[in-house]
């Protein structure tokens, strides 16, 4: 296989995340649900944008969002709520992200970009691990605003006790608005 086909193959794989709807807005009977590449764009944007302001490189964060759900392309979107070990689960994206980034040129720093999301440790993935729910919630919210007829009271019980660390002030503000409009908690 030459270079122009595996570029071919690389854009066409990554195209699949614009037709993949999330997984759990499929499950709480969402019409016309984000797909994941909706959601790994708005991660990347807001990890860009708020990245310097926290301490980090905004490249770097912003990347890292754009490219964390990277390995749905093949690999299921699992929900915590699915069947499925942490091990396991890592194992089936990583196959999976490592097939899509052997068919680029420096593809060996975008896998482990996307490792050091998965681990967590470093204070950048943590960061993009934040806003990974951040952008979460903010699309719930929107959705009970459009669709006030779907229930989505689980995804708030859910992030009840995460820390959204330096963005928490963002989350209460996100969570006071939406007291405000629905009289919600």
């Amino acid at each position: 296989i030459n270079m122009t086909e595996n570029i071919h193959d690389f854009i066409h794989d990554l195209g699949l995340l614009k037709r993949k709807d999330r997984a759990g807005w499929v499950k709480r009977g969402i019409e016309n649900p984000e797909s994941v590449a909706e959601h790994n764009f708005r991660v990347g944007m807001v990890a860009f944008a708020l990245g310097k302001r926290f301490g980090f490189d905004p490249f770097k964060v912003g990347m890292m969002g754009v490219i964390h759900d990277a390995p749905e392309y093949k690999a299921p979107d699992y929900t915590p709520h699915d069947d499925i070990t942490v091990e396991d689960k890592f194992r089936e994206e990583e196959e999976a992200m490592k097939e899509l980034t052997s068919k680029i040129e420096d593809g060996d720093h975008m896998l482990e970009l996307w490792r050091e999301f998965e681990e967590g440790k470093t204070p950048e993935a943590q960061f993009v691990k934040i806003i990974d729910k951040l952008e979460m919630m903010f699309q719930a919210e929107e959705y009970e605003t459009e669709q006030p007829d779907k229930d989505l009271e689980s995804f708030w019980e859910g992030i009840e006790g995460f820390d959204f660390g330096d963005v928490n002030e963002i989350f209460d503000y996100l969570r006071l608005n939406r007291t405000k409009a629905s009289g919600k908690k």
